[in-house]
């Protein structure tokens, strides 16, 4: 007869598997030759030790049940499937709820594995004790006292009474619950979610005839509810009317708070559709999406228009200080365009121009604001911080307005840009940074002023902002850029993660730099002035300025004097931009032949000429240090004004040229530098050297290591120190000897003021120039001059 085997009486229990056995549920802890260790599932701190031959015996019994893999993730994850929804799906008060009985299951659990009560009807009511007494739960008495100021106990079935005392009949019926779902908490959801009557109070005619008057909201002229309600209370009483003709009770009026909910009820699309149109309803119910993924400096900028929401006054402040309270009634007052320029990245401010009407010519210096530094516009308003933020943008996007979609601002704006983006107009919200700036410069500036309009009629209402204009545009000018430099971009951004503009700056072209500016040929030809001039003998002449070149000569001797297109920069006359043959493509870039108007602005050489042809109206050519101390003292007295000028500045173009050319007569040309004697000594004792037979450029206006120009014939002025005389050589005089040759004596330019002027005339013969007149004209400019 064989042996028996020994391991025939084990059975083998899964790591994963539920066992319902022994009046608890178990998993398996460890197996070994003398039994199984299990645990309890929902407690786990309790253990339970059994050998194999009392485990097989359970195993027989009817309230046994093994569950294999159970707790394996997938059938966990499998279970999970079959519910659609878990706590944190519920409402918060459910969630309360459940939270509430979760924690008395726990306690219910252990005290009956102390073997405390068992898990009959009594034995639960006396859980429910000890859970109220460990909860602090205690049984609230009726009230009734009716002079008790205390409040009412709460009815057991009130949503705001959860913590109420727990009775044994509820505590078996939550734990029943839990234990038939496989302790799903979502089963001890109680069902007051589903109270409530769903039957309408009032008869089907009463709410059709509310489902047909909420409709009569949807029209096109808006009504209000109020209105719409009236004609409902109408059509109602005549419908009770109805009712006691036949015999039937009067229905409830419903109350205009049940009718407004019928009209909520309504499709909010539609109901826009109706009342504001499908574009309207498009725009206030249109979708967002995630927005610009943008990472660099300048690799979006955003530019568009906005209409100043503050009326500004037409006149000087010190004109206005002076005026009558009748004569500033008659004022006028306005209200400006703001062209900005907004780099996305950073939120920085780039450019920005101030201008009556939008034209494509003012969007074009704001977009050339983009490529410089325009620091010294800020000091010259009085800003504390730099406006240093410029480069070559990637992209720019505009609106549809007709500034910006001209192809005259287009064909400009891609020559130096890499991509011009359009979106489509109506779409705010595509252009949202620029959008959200221009409601900022409204919260953070121009309601701290007088005569600002709110930004919308119904924020204006009965206030007279056009009669409450405090401000001129040349203040306006000066305190938005201030605002901008110093507030701004220093002031933490929310849509920078509390970053301030500058410091994202700073960071992002630390990351990656900026493209370089273009240069300034690509400059002029982009941002020029078109012109059309004559080639001549000198070159080409604009505004007295004479331009030319050993390419244009050539040029013009093999094809002759013809019709040239130019580019002149407002912001530097140092050269143009010349193309002879229309046919081609390609600009050459003559210089001025005086080489001092390099670096020099239009706006400056205006107000010069206009000055010099008003004083100097006799004198046919003009000496260049009289034309030098002209643009100098203009640019020292009217510096700062210019750069607060160019946020506001007057827009060049060929008809302003033609204008000054004309109208103005500038009838003075500026001799070329090529012609001048060069300075090679310092001044002396505060007068012109003697080897500069003229005087020389004033410091302002010499660069360093560049020459000192001289135009016209050397003076000696009256009762000045005697120096050698200067040897002027050319190359064909020049003979190898280094000896000096003594040079004619010639007349001073300017009288001595000490001396007699008819004296003077007639102890010193003036010398013959032929760019003067001679005789008595001669005697008379002399006379201005000296004035």
């Amino acid at each position: 007869m064989a042996a028996r085997n020994p391991l025939a009486a084990i059975t083998p229990i899964d790591d994963g598997a539920r066992i319902h056995a022994f009046g608890d549920v178990w998993r398996l802890d460890k197996t070994n030759a003398r039994g199984h260790k299990l645990r309890q599932v929902h407690n786990p701190a309790m253990t339970l030790i059994v050998s194999h031959a009392i485990y097989n015996a359970e195993a027989l019994t009817s309230t046994f049940k093994y569950e294999a893999e159970y707790f394996r993730p997938r059938n966990v994850i499998e279970r999970s499937r079959k519910h659609s929804v878990s706590i944190s799906h519920l409402p918060k008060k459910d969630q309360k709820d459940i939270g509430f009985k979760i924690s008395c299951i726990i306690i219910f659990y252990r005290l009956y594995y102390s073997k405390i009560f068992s898990r009959t009807r009594k034995g639960y009511g006396r859980a429910a004790e000890l859970i109220n007494i460990e909860l602090g739960l205690l049984k609230q008495k009726p009230h009734r006292d009716v002079d008790d100021p205390s409040a009412p106990a709460k009815k057991r079935g009130c949503r705001n009474n959860f913590d109420a005392a727990v009775n044994g009949s509820g505590l078996q019926r939550w734990i029943e619950r839990l234990e038939a779902a496989d302790w799903d908490y979502v089963e001890l959801r109680d069902g007051r979610y589903r109270s409530g009557n769903r039957n309408s109070r009032f008869t089907p005619e009463t709410c059709e005839l509310l489902e047909k008057f909420s409709y009569e909201y949807c029209k096109p002229h808006c009504p209000t509810r109020q209105i719409v309600y009236n004609s409902f209370v109408l059509a109602f009483e005549a419908l009770n009317k109805r009712f006691d003709d036949e015999g039937r009770p009067p229905d409830t009026q419903p109350s205009f708070s049940r009718f407004c909910l019928e009209i909520a009820g309504l499709d909010q699309w539609a109901v826009d559709c109706a009342r504001l149109g499908p574009d309207g309803a498009h725009r206030k119910r249109k979708l967002i999406g995630a927005g610009l993924d943008v990472t660099y400096a300048l690799e979006r900028v955003e530019m568009d228009y906005y209409q100043v929401d503050l009326h500004t006054l037409l006149v000087d402040t010190a004109v206005w200080r002076q005026l009558s309270p009748k004569l500033r009634s008659q004022i006028e007052r306005s209200r400006w365009y703001l062209c900005v320029a907004i780099d996305v990245a950073s939120r920085c401010i780039l450019g920005m121009k101030l201008a009556q009407t939008e034209s494509s010519q003012v969007a074009l210096e704001t977009l050339r604001m983009i490529f410089y530094d325009k620091t010294s516009i800020g000091l010259a308003a009085g800003a504390l911080s730099p406006w240093d933020q410029c480069g070559s943008p990637m992209l720019l996007a505009t609106d549809q307005g007709s500034a910006f979609v001209n192809s005259w601002f287009q064909f400009r704006a891609v020559s130096l840009l890499a991509d011009v983006f359009n979106p489509p107009a109506a779409q705010p919200q595509l252009r949202a940074f620029i959008e959200r700036f221009f409601g900022t410069v409204l919260n953070g500036l121009l309601k701290r002023f007088e005569g600002n309009t709110g930004g919308s009629v119904a924020a204006l209402g009965d206030y007279p902002a056009q009669l409450r204009a405090v401000l001129t545009i040349q203040q306006l000018s000066q305190l938005l850029v201030r605002w901008c430099v110093d507030i701004y971009h220093n002031k933490k951004h929310a849509g920078l993660g509390g970053e301030t503009p500058r410091d994202a700056w700073l960071r992002l072209t630390n990351l990656m730099p900026p493209m370089p500016v273009p240069d300034p040929c690509r400059m002029r030809i982009s941002f020029g002035i078109d012109l059309t001039r004559s080639t001549r003998m000198t070159g080409i002449r604009v505004l007295g300025l004479d331009y030319s070149s050993e390419e244009l000569q050539a040029w013009c001797r093999r094809k002759g004097d013809t019709e040239a297109e130019i580019k002149v920069d407002p912001y530097n006359l140092g050269a143009i931009s010349v193309r002879v043959d229309p046919d081609s493509m390609d600009f050459m870039t003559v210089p001025c032949r005086t080489h001092f108007m390099e670096g020099r602005r239009l706006d400056d050489w205006l107000q010069a000429s206009d000055e010099l042809s008003r004083n100097y109206e006799d004198v046919a050519q003009l000496r260049l240090p009289i034309v030098l101390k002209a643009i100098e003292q203009i640019e020292k007295t009217h510096r700062s004004a210019v750069e607060i000028a160019d946020l506001k500045g007057v827009v060049h173009d060929s008809n302003l040229i033609e204008y000054y050319e004309g109208k103005l007569g500038i009838g003075f040309s500026i001799p070329a530098s090529d012609h001048c004697l060069v300075a090679s000594a310092a001044p002396t004792n505060g007068l012109p050297s003697r080897s500069s037979p003229t005087g020389t450029l004033p410091s302002s206006f010499v660069p360093p290591g560049s020459r000192s120009f001289a135009v016209g014939p050397s003076r000696v002025f009256a009762g000045s120190p005697t120096f050698p005389s200067v040897h002027l050589t050319s190359a064909t005089d020049d003979t190898g000897s280094d000896s000096p040759v003594a040079a004619p004596s010639i007349t001073p330019c300017v009288p001595e003021r000490s001396a007699d002027p008819e004296t003077e005339e007639a102890r010193i013969a003036p010398a013959l120039d032929a760019t003067e007149p001679a005789g008595p004209r001669r005697r008379r400019t002399t006379a201005k001059l000296e004035k």
